[in-house]
């Protein structure tokens, strides 16, 4: 079972690897794409953009201050943040659930389930973070690959837990949670560019 873990674990990684770097190659001779001066999109105005996400798109960035001033790029980062946030509460539940010996039918397969999601989320907390980072350096292509990697972990973890009887959903509504902040991170950074030429 833990060879399955790391060949998935280098699966991933080179899947996400490729992400990066077709999205670094995909013209050598282009610098950073830079946020356009104009780049300036209202929260409400981003919002509407993420279809079936709207409100959860308000509510979580109307919760940090800097959002009444920032523009489409700082927006962007702060979707993302909130899903590395997410997912970081998330790192820090399943440590709990997996150490606590009061959790019944506590199987072999739960506790792997557990642990490969454990890895995963650690996985996408870094993505995540390195992400808001390609934001910063208008790196937004590779930002985009990023947050899709991350998305991948959590819909790998969701598979992973699926066949565990009594447990299935054990991580779904975190799971939920974090892709659905990864679509609107993704719509926000899509719209720094604008609409395609």
């Amino acid at each position: 079972m833990a060879s399955e873990t790391s060949y998935a674990a280098v699966g991933v990684g080179v899947i996400l690897s490729v992400f990066v770097l077709a999205a670094a190659s995909a013209d050598p001779t282009a610098a950073p794409t830079a946020a356009p001066s104009s780049s300036k999109h209202s929260l409400e105005e981003v919002c509407k953009q993420t279809t079936g996400h709207q409100d959860l798109c308000v509510a979580t960035l109307s919760a940090d201050p800097s959002s009444k001033t920032a523009d489409t790029a700082g927006l962007a980062q702060l979707a993302i943040q909130a899903a590395q946030r997410n997912a970081s509460e998330t790192v820090t539940y399943l440590s709990s659930i997996y150490d606590d010996d009061s959790l019944e039918n506590k199987t072999a397969q739960l506790q792997q389930c557990l642990e490969d999601c454990g890895e995963r989320y650690e996985s996408a907390v870094e993505q995540l973070s390195d992400a808001t980072s390609a934001v910063d350096t208008g790196a937004y292509s590779e930002s985009e690959a990023l947050v899709v990697a991350n998305q991948a972990e959590v819909k790998l973890c969701q598979r992973g837990c699926q066949g565990v009887p009594d447990h299935r959903n054990v991580l779904t509504a975190r799971n939920r949670d974090v892709d659905q902040l990864c679509s609107i991170a993704l719509t926000i950074t899509k719209l720094i560019r604008g609409p395609p030429s």
